[in-house]
């Protein structure tokens, strides 16, 4: 896991920010290499590390760099395959929520040498979700609720989701029917 979020905060970066910065961070990091291979294995941390490193150098808080990974993983075009997989997960926004404990198995189907983090759903109200999240890497938490938030645009949903400091990301589903759906096929487009 640490290899595909490494791979996902340099491509983040490399597209929000430009190749500038991305070597900035690479140097403060120092990180002789200037690209992380998605299958290889690194030590475990520096994807963290990479996240906090790039926080300062961006001036952001590594929070808001973690959200904002995770909104980039649903809604980058060069990321269609991720959108498409979790829209596979139902046809309203609270189908695709209780699908989310399915994620990491189907996950490492795709992929068996994979750690994927566990993800428990508690509803806890009327459209009232909790979401926990363990990993080792403590940006995961974050990286999902950006996750969510460009999942409940896509579904047409409006949601207030927040992620805390103890794992848990809470989701308040306020309308489900806001705005109009991002049209979905089964059928990929254009085959």
């Amino acid at each position: 896991m640490d290899a595909l979020l490494l791979r996902s905060v340099q491509n983040y970066v490399l597209e929000t920010f430009g190749q500038a910065r991305w070597q900035d961070i690479c140097d403060a990091a120092g990180q002789p290499g200037r690209t992380f291979e998605p299958m290889l294995r690194y030590a475990p941390g520096l994807a963290d590390r990479m996240a906090e490193i790039a926080a300062e150098v961006l001036g952001r808080p590594v929070e808001t760099i973690w959200e904002d990974v995770g909104t980039y993983l649903v809604t980058s075009p060069d990321h269609e395959g991720v959108r498409r997989l979790l829209r596979f997960g139902g046809v309203s926004f609270g189908d695709f929520l209780h699908s989310l404990e399915e994620l990491p198995g189907r996950a490492r189907l795709a992929l068996p040498d994979l750690d994927p983090p566990e993800i428990l759903l508690s509803e806890v109200g009327p459209d009232r979700f909790e979401l926990r999240c363990r990993s080792h890497l403590k940006g995961m938490p974050r990286v999902l609720a950006g996750m969510l938030t460009a999942m409940a645009d896509d579904y047409g949903a409006l949601c207030l989701i927040e992620a805390g400091k103890d794992e848990v990301v809470r989701i308040s589903v306020l309308d489900s029917r806001h705005s109009r759906a991002r049209a979905f096929d089964l059928a990929f487009p254009g085959r």
